[in-house]
């Protein structure tokens, strides 16, 4: 058994695959629970773990993971992933990134393939059907650029996350919330059409935690997967121990 960890700048989300590939369960904390690791290992009779993070890792839960597998690995720039990689700095290149690219080529093999990870920042990545990763964008999430007009001005209020019937808005607390959410829903749209115009079809994938609401928004022009970024530490992992 494999246990994915993905210790991100808002939650730690974790998921525990058979040798398969096949996701037997997934959790999400607030913080490090390392008696829930060590319940979790013994439950599934887990061998090997990969750990991706954005911050500095509880040296308790090394020590655990270490002490119980057979195999751990900390991804970087260092460890080896199945697909080219054609970033210039890969070096500061974001572990999450790379999961969830390494998890579009297991989802959708030889389709160029464009990732939306719907977080703290909105990060597009895309990969060809060759199996080659070029890179992308990065901009402000959503809750970001709310906060950002409340902060930056000296009257704008801090609004917040609302589907709304109508895309015109008819007060200041209306306004700002189609302007973000409209405008997020533009911007995807507008990557994806840029995109196809130079790489043919594409499969648009969406992730993250406001990957919901786009979800509703674009319907079928998209597939969206929560654990995204899990399938692909799996696939890492698979690769690094075969």
């Amino acid at each position: 058994m494999n246990l994915c960890i993905d210790i991100g700048n808002s939650f730690i989300k974790l998921a525990v695959f058979n040798a398969e590939g096949v996701l037997l369960t997934s959790l999400r904390f607030s913080e490090v629970d390392v008696d829930c690791f060590a319940s979790l290992i013994n439950e599934y009779y887990v061998e090997r773990a990969i750990l991706s993070s954005v911050q500095t890792v509880d040296n308790d839960l090394i020590v655990l993971l270490r002490n119980s597998l057979d195999k751990v690995i900390e991804l970087s720039s260092e460890i080896n992933i199945p697909v080219r990689n054609s970033y210039k700095t890969p070096e500061t290149l974001g572990n999450d990134r790379v999961a969830v690219v390494v998890a579009a080529t297991v989802l959708f093999p030889q389709e160029n393939v464009l990732i939306v990870d719907a977080g703290t920042c909105i990060t597009y990545d895309f990969i060809t059907e060759n199996n080659e990763y070029l890179g992308g964008s990065i901009l402000p999430g959503i809750n970001m650029r709310f906060k950002s007009m409340a902060e930056f001005t000296a009257k704008l209020p801090l609004a917040k996350m609302e589907v709304l019937d109508s895309f015109v808005g008819n007060s200041t607390q209306s306004s700002l919330q189609t302007g973000v959410m409209q405008g997020v829903l533009h911007e995807i749209k507008g990557f994806k059409d840029q995109y196809q115009q130079q790489f043919g079809n594409i499969r648009l994938i969406v992730t993250g935690g406001d990957a919901s609401y786009f979800e509703s928004q674009l319907k079928n022009e998209i597939f969206a997967e929560p654990n995204l970024v899990l399938i692909g530490l799996n696939r890492i992992l698979y690769f690094n121990t075969q």
